[in-house]
């Protein structure tokens, strides 16, 4: 947390969290992965929620490549502060040398909850940060997943998945995917859509309830969603009443640099 990361939490690294073969990045593409540290200090970078305001145009993509260099950063000094201590560590830097999966050890190590987007919903934050980690084995003891009602509240929400141009979220029941029960993301939907607007969307991010300021007014709808579903229904009526049912992206010096506009549906009805 000095380094700058707002949620830290310790993570077992399963082995179904581990890639299989390397792709693009400094080592050989293709090459088999072998991971043999039993641990992941997982943690999470706040965006700033005036630039994730701006989704899906330019801004957004800046904010993400600022913080993803900030969990780079951070990531790269807590891996050589353990290999000082005589231990075995590995920063995995986004964008060129992951070999392990963040989400499910994001939550494994206690930072949220999956949500109906496919990402993991911080309490404090929402969906609004970047994730980190390194893996180790340097002795810790791991932390335990938390819960505060995400799942329930997603499954009365369908915001992000009313929202997403590329209508690449689930607006249906979870399903068994891989062994876990989520909801499942079209992931090539999604990303045709990256390639076509020039950014990274964070449409997801951006319309979240629980991306809001982490102001008192907003801990306190946090706190009384957890467990109770008229709160959690009311909550999501209220969000739409508030903050709009179609959100509009926020006007940006930065917005000519997209290659398109926002998409129509996005726009107030």
């Amino acid at each position: 947390l000095y380094l700058g990361a707002k949620l830290c939490g310790v993570a077992a690294v399963e082995n179904s969290f581990i890639y299989s073969h390397v792709g693009r990045g400094p080592e050989p593409y293709g090459q088999p992965i072998s991971l043999k540290h039993p641990y992941a200090i997982v943690f999470a970078v706040e965006m700033d929620l005036a630039m994730v305001a701006n989704a899906p145009q330019a801004p957004v993509v800046v904010e993400t490549s600022k913080r993803y260099t900030e969990a780079a950063h951070i990531s790269i000094v807590l891996a050589k502060t353990i290999q000082k201590l005589g231990y075995s560590a590995r920063a995995h830097i986004a964008g060129s040398n992951y070999q392990v999966m963040l989400p499910p050890l994001a939550w494994k190590a206690g930072l949220g909850e999956l949500g109906r987007s496919g990402i993991i919903i911080t309490y404090p934050y929402g969906p609004r940060v970047r994730l980190g980690v390194v893996t180790t084995d340097l002795p810790l003891i791991p932390d335990k997943p938390v819960s505060f009602g995400v799942q329930d509240f997603c499954a009365a929400c369908l915001k992000c998945a009313r929202c997403c141009p590329a209508q690449a979220i689930s607006k249906g029941e979870r399903q068994i995917d891989n062994g876990v029960t989520r909801w499942v993301i079209d992931r090539e939907a999604c990303y045709r859509f990256w390639r076509q607007v020039g950014t990274d969307c964070a449409t997801c991010l951006f319309v979240c309830p629980y991306s809001k300021e982490n102001n008192f007014f907003h801990r306190v709808v946090r706190e009384i969603t957890r467990s109770s579903k008229l709160a959690q229904k009311l909550a999501v009526r209220g969000d739409d009443f508030f903050y709009g049912s179609r959100p509009q992206a926020r006007s940006s010096p930065l917005v000519g640099l997209t290659r398109v506009n926002s998409p129509p549906h996005q726009k107030q009805k």
